[in-house]
């Protein structure tokens, strides 16, 4: 894929892996993983043996590396060496099946596949460091609504979000970032071990979900800096988890679909954590506007003009002027496509719905793909799940669209919770016009996401068909 994807230089932070190691001091602690640490100087030196290595096994400029991974600092590694070799760097979680992994061999024939950081050294010179705009990552998306398709990204815009990280919200050499997510996906990647090094901070390693040993954990490293999907939030709350246990955390940034204000507010106000919801897509990469839960809409992050076209699609582009003008640029295009099919007239068309309020805020409907068209009125499904979740007993809520003969679509709902759908029924109608409540219904064990945390419509519509 030829492109000429040049961006300008980020005001602050750094805009190449080579700038990180410049800007830190090599004795600074890079990474927690446990009871162990690893200085700036000794991680530097793992990325370059395994870059060296990677070459060793014949990996040529633009080659792809498909990494078999999880929460863990081989993923970081992983990466950043890939990245040094002149690689492509792209990665599944090592639970993906047999099918996942299948497809993404056969869709980017990649040059290897590894499942662990190789042993050993190697004597093979490492090439200069890629260009900023040299393509560096390919992310595969989530797939919902058909299959997953490869994002490429330069090296450059894998450290956007650390850069808009530094600048918005001032972090540095002594924030702590820390992930219970999954490292095998780029966005997790990015917001979390990357920018703490593209800060000066410290990455730590996360191993687990469950809320008691989570909250243990970041006591223990005090961290300053937590990612989050909406999942995670209830269940710390759901365990009465003591909001002194959070008491470093500074900011809790949460990705990911199932956003319920109302539940997140309560969050928020236990836990005396700001909780900063985010809206973005593998095409940015990651976010491209927040906002602090209780606030009426999301802000731009710096150096992305957002715009909602007259069919109501979210587009977004580079600003063109101010200190980040052209600093942002998202990804490249789609893996095997031409970059038309994913930027048209200059913008990238994010296939998402949305408005912006007077005050310049985004407000995010949902997927237009996922808008339920029932008898010519247009339904947002996240419009309807707040409504649900507002509901004392419903603990996860998903709305969907199902054929229907006269209607074109009906409404239909999946909710988990020890609740009657009739009662749900009856209170989303206090709120919501008829047309919108849902006539069918589905009591499920747990709404199916993907590894993004987005809900799989796909899933629910086979349930119910």
């Amino acid at each position: 894929m030829s492109h000429g994807w040049r961006a300008e230089p980020f005001p602050v932070g750094p805009s190449s892996p080579e700038e990180i190691w410049a800007s830190r001091s090599p004795d600074s602690i890079a990474v927690i993983d446990g009871d162990e640490t690893m200085t700036t100087a000794a991680l530097q030196a793992e990325v370059d043996r395994v870059a060296r290595i990677l070459i060793g096994f014949g990996l040529r400029p633009g080659g792809r590396v498909l990494w078999l991974l999880g929460n863990e600092p081989a993923s970081l590694v992983s990466l950043l060496a890939t990245i040094r070799a002149g690689g492509v760097w792209l990665a599944l979680d090592r639970r993906a099946t047999d099918a996942e992994r299948e497809y993404v061999i056969d869709d980017a024939n990649p040059a290897l596949v590894l499942a662990s950081l190789p042993e050993g050294d190697s004597v093979h010179p490492l090439p200069p460091p890629p260009e900023p705009h040299a393509i560096a990552a390919i992310a595969y998306t989530s797939g919902t609504t058909g299959g997953p398709r490869g994002v490429v990204h330069t090296v450059q815009q894998l450290l956007y979000p650390a850069a808009a990280a530094i600048e918005t919200e001032q972090l540095s050499p002594a924030s702590l970032v820390g992930t219970p997510l999954s490292l095998a996906t780029l966005n997790i990647l990015l917001l979390g071990p990357l920018t703490a090094l593209a800060c000066g901070g410290t990455a730590v390693m996360l191993p687990h979900t469950d809320p008691a040993r989570l909250a243990a954990d970041v006591r223990r490293f005090g961290i300053t800096r937590l990612l989050v999907v909406p999942t995670i939030v209830q269940d710390l709350l759901d365990a009465d988890i003591d909001g002194a246990a959070l008491a470093s955390v500074e900011r809790m940034i949460m990705g990911g679909s199932g956003f319920d204000r109302a539940r997140a507010a309560v969050a928020q106000t236990t836990f005396g954590v700001p909780l900063i919801a985010s809206y973005g897509l593998s095409e940015a990469p990651t976010g491209v506007a927040r906002m602090r839960v209780g606030a009426s809409g999301a802000l731009p992050l710096p150096g992305i003009d957002i715009q909602v076209e007259p069919d109501g699609e979210i587009s977004l582009a580079p600003t063109e002027t101010g200190p980040w003008a052209r600093c942002w640029r998202g990804a490249v295009g789609y893996w095997g496509d031409d970059a038309a099919e994913l930027w048209r007239d200059g913008r990238i068309h994010t296939g998402d719905r949305g408005f912006i309020d007077a005050d310049g805020r985004l407000h995010v409907e949902g997927r237009i793909v996922d808008m339920i068209n029932r008898g010519g009125a247009t339904i947002a499904p996240a419009e309807v799940e707040r409504a649900l979740l507002a509901v004392p007993g419903v603990e996860d809520a998903a709305v969907f669209g199902i054929d229907d003969d006269r209607l074109g679509q009906q409404v239909a709902a999946a909710i988990v919770g020890r609740v009657d759908p009739g009662d749900v029924r009856a209170a989303a109608r206090e709120v919501l016009s008829g047309y919108k409540v849902p006539a069918t219904w589905l009591v499920v064990d747990a709404i199916p996401r993907n590894a993004n945390g987005k809900i799989d419509r796909n899933v629910l519509r086979a349930l119910a068909s």
